[in-house]
């Protein structure tokens, strides 16, 4: 049987102040010649789904290498945590820098430590042929899953974002895209990269890490990382395109206790009440939140305290909800 290479790499290596390292790693499926593709996750400490998901992945690839090792061809890298101090602090930040890591991309190799670590995950991921950013939502909000595009590069990207099994393509315009993210710098050095979104905050959402586990499969199948022959979860969702043009924030009108009438991800009506904003002092409501137009619901408030201005909801106009 030919041999799966996979190896754990330590591609970055800090001294700290007292007697430790950080250390960044990835774990990499060696096999064959053919294209090369990575994954990433975890570059805000409070979201856990690509965690989940690269676990999944790495399962699915040891199976696959157990039972049809000639099926893999190609190279698969897994980030499953980019931000390590985050996570085990559960901060979204680099901790003591209080920075967001993905806001320090490109980054620099004689920079703060931030530049530093970013740095070095771009010269990591040079090269590759497809980099999928998984992200969660915060603690705040909770998101469909979707893919996320700047319109700079949807000719190139949209297509492959059609496979991957989400519910959304986002298609953000190239004023609202912040240059220092990982997406960005990667995408304007060359390597395609797919910015997904989806759960919640220091949760993990299996049936969502699950959806995307069937589209991302489907990918590397068409980029030729897993044979044609291999049978794979057939794709049940298919993703409607929201852009700026379409998309409707609710923003809480006044402080208090956010109370949601409807649930996430369904078909919401023009005037139909979304929620309300209620005060814990007395038995009143404060204010109610309804729908701008008919469409989806497919962003919705998680944590019920919002000050004035907090945004509450996103709604994508559409006459009819497609599945």
């Amino acid at each position: 049987m030919p041999e799966l290479f996979k190896t754990v790499e330590t591609f970055f290596t800090l001294q700290m102040p007292y007697c430790e390292n950080l250390e960044l790693r990835r774990t990499v499926f060696r096999f064959g010649e053919g294209p090369r593709v990575a994954v990433t996750s975890g570059i805000h400490g409070d979201e856990l789904e690509g965690l989940y998901v690269c676990h999944l992945l790495a399962a699915w690839l040891e199976q696959l290498h157990a039972t049809s090792p000639a099926s893999l061809r190609g190279t698969v890298e897994l980030y499953p945590a980019l931000n390590t101090l985050g996570i085990d602090t559960l901060t979204r930040s680099l901790p003591v820098f209080d920075t967001d890591l993905n806001r320090n991309f490109p980054g620099s190799p004689d920079g703060a430590i931030p530049h530093r670590i970013a740095h070095a995950i771009m010269g990591s991921l040079a090269g590759a042929d497809l980099v999928i950013d998984i992200h969660a939502s915060n603690i705040f909000l909770r998101e469909i899953p979707q893919v996320r595009i700047n319109q700079e590069c949807a000719d190139k990207l949209v297509p492959l974002a059609r496979m991957m099994n989400l519910d959304l393509i986002w298609l953000h315009s190239a004023v609202t895209v912040l240059e220092s993210t990982i997406a960005h710098s990667l995408n304007s050095n060359g390597v395609p990269c797919l910015v997904v979104e989806m759960g919640v905050g220091m949760r993990i959402t299996p049936e969502y890490c699950e959806q995307l586990v069937t589209g991302i499969l489907a990918v590397w199948q068409e980029l030729g990382i897993i044979a044609p022959e291999v049978r794979l979860t057939p794709q049940l969702h298919h993703p409607l395109v929201a852009d700026d043009s379409n998309v409707h924030y609710l923003n809480a009108q006044t402080s208090g206790l956010f109370v949601p009438s409807a649930s996430h991800w369904t078909d919401v009506h023009k005037g139909e009440l979304l929620g309300t904003i209620v005060s814990p002092h007395h038995g009143g409501i404060l204010s109610q939140l309804r729908s701008p137009v008919d469409g989806i619901l497919f962003t919705l408030r998680e944590y019920p305290i919002v000050y004035e201005g907090s945004l509450v909801a996103r709604i994508m106009a559409v006459k009819q909800r497609r599945i």
